[in-house]
């Protein structure tokens, strides 16, 4: 296996009047290319901000975050928007969909800026669609589907791009156990089946239990 991200003593502290205050303490791991990885810990465990750090959507205090030859935590804001636009895609709690778009229409938003035609992009929105199970939905506006179909929205929409790493932050938090399965069967799947990495945070031990790796932050720190 060949390693994607390599994260080294990675630190973000907030000042505080009471002193500083550590999100993350130096925190150090490597995942390897097709790993399904589980960020488990309490609240403030600093789960979140870790993977907001990979993304290079907030700055850290100290260390580093290697992807691949690409140092994020050195880039520019230039070159971290083409990084996402190009290698990341990301599956949150809330599934982030636009209310008055299509399933389709929605799943199209990464490739606005794409050299696509029309028609390239919705062949390409029809082929991500079908593999999460919803081609027969595809004209649905999210208010017209499930919890559990936006959520496959929200994962075709991330993977439209053929990103090389998905981070996802509690991407069942809002379903039931149920429809949570179905997620997570489906993340397993496309782990599996296109060799993707994925990161993703979750409070759930049956979540966790999906990763073959899994990481448990408290105080910000790698304790297990």
């Amino acid at each position: 296996m060949s390693t994607i991200l390599t994260i080294s003593d990675l630190t973000k502290k907030y000042r505080h009047a009471d002193g500083d205050i550590y999100a993350l303490n130096k925190v150090s791991f490597a995942v390897d290319k097709g790993d399904f990885v589980t960020i488990t810990g309490s609240s403030g465990s600093g789960k979140t901000t870790l993977l907001l750090c990979l993304a290079g959507l907030i700055q850290s205090s100290g260390g580093t975050v290697q992807f691949q030859d690409f140092t994020i935590t050195s880039a520019s804001d230039s070159q971290l928007s083409h990084f996402r636009k190009s290698k990341v895609g990301f599956v949150m709690q809330s599934f982030a969909l636009i209310p008055y778009l299509t399933a389709a229409e929605n799943v199209m938003l990464p490739l606005a800026q794409a050299p696509m035609s029309g028609r390239q992009k919705q062949t390409a929105a029809d082929e991500i669609l079908r593999l999460v199970g919803l081609e027969n939905r595809k004209n649905h506006l999210p208010k017209e589907l499930s919890a559990g179909q936006r959520q496959r929205v929200a994962i075709a929409r991330a993977l439209i791009n053929k990103p090389e790493l998905i981070l996802a932050d509690e991407p069942t938090g809002n379903l039931d156990p149920t429809l949570s399965t179905d997620i997570l069967d489906l993340l397993s799947t496309i782990n599996k089946t296109q060799n993707l990495t994925i990161l993703m945070v979750t409070h759930s031990p049956m979540a966790a239990a999906y990763g073959n790796r899994k990481i448990h932050l408290k105080d910000g720190e790698v304790v297990a």
